[in-house]
Order: C-alpha cells, then sequence, then structure tokens
C-alpha cells in the first residue's frame, strides 16, 4: 500500500514555503479561501470546499523542514462517494529541503492516502491541483485556491 507522494522542485525560498504551509494568509493563498488556521503545534486547521470540509490539528512545526498534520475529521460530499471520512485518521507531511537560496525540494507525503481508499483518484487529482497552485503562489504570490461560488 503506498501512500500518496509528490515530490516537486519550487524557485522558492525555503522560508517562503514554510510560511505558506503554516499561516492563515498561506493557506488561503494556495489551498482554499475558505479556511481557519492555527499556527501552532496542537492547532487546528480547517479547510472548505463548498459542504465538503477536512480538520487537521498540527502535530509538528519544524521551520525551514517540515509541518505534519493530522486528520481529525472530514467529509468528502462527492456524488457516487460512500465513504465520505476516509481521510480521518491520516497525516499529511511536507519535507522541505532548501536546493539554494531561492529554492526549495518539497516532498510531500499523504499517509492513509492509498489506492486501497475510496477517494484516492479523486483526492490525488486534488493534491495535483493544489500543489500546483501552492507552487504558483509561492513563485509568483498568486494561487489558484478553492474559491466558494456562494462566498463571491
Amino acid at each position: 500500500m503506498k501512500n500518496y507522494q509528490c515530490d516537486i522542485l519550487l524557485t522558492a525560498p525555503v522560508s517562503t514555503v514554510y510560511e505558506a504551509l503554516t499561516t492563515q494568509d498561506g493557506i488561503r493563498g494556495w489551498w482554499t479561501a475558505s479556511s481557519d488556521a492555527g499556527t501552532a503545534v496542537g492547532d487546528q486547521i480547517t479547510i472548505r470546499f463548498g459542504t465538503t470540509f477536512k480538520v487537521m490539528c498540527i502535530e509538528s512545526l519544524r521551520p525551514g523542514a517540515e509541518v505534519r498534520w493530522r486528520v481529525i475529521d472530514s467529509q468528502l460530499h462527492v456524488p457516487g462517494l460512500t465513504r465520505t471520512n476516509e481521510w480521518i485518521g491520516t497525516t499529511i507531511i511536507f519535507q522541505l529541503v532548501p536546493q539554494s537560496a531561492s529554492s526549495t525540494r518539497l516532498q510531500m507525503e499523504h499517509i492513509g492516502l492509498t489506492p486501497q481508499v475510496e477517494c484516492y483518484e479523486l483526492c490525488s487529482q486534488g493534491w495535483i491541483q493544489f500543489l500546483g497552485s501552492l507552487k504558483r503562489y509561492v513563485e509568483t504570490g498568486t494561487g489558484t485556491p478553492y474559491v466558494d461560488p456562494a462566498a463571491s
């Protein structure tokens, strides 16, 4: 059972990438405008995509090196999906590896998001989309986060 993993090179300093993963403005800039994010170990991050939501507890913050979240609540409201809370108990790890003063290798692993999980294809595509948004956000200052049409 291989966990979902992604390894991308970002043309941004490690401090910029770390900030995008650990601040409310950062998370709103690349993942979803509908989010509430704590900033300390033990705090929670809640992200929303319409009626779909995920609540994560910040497990570890190692400035410039690692961010780790454990999913404690989740509901994926997707037509045809029968197991809507599969993210609960999974762990998301972002490893930051400085490549130079202006570039960072991001090694992301979502432990528990495996091909055996019903939402694997959908969620993998979601990670590809939003990690691409993270790349744009840290490199240009503007990502492509989810924006709830009802909030517009």
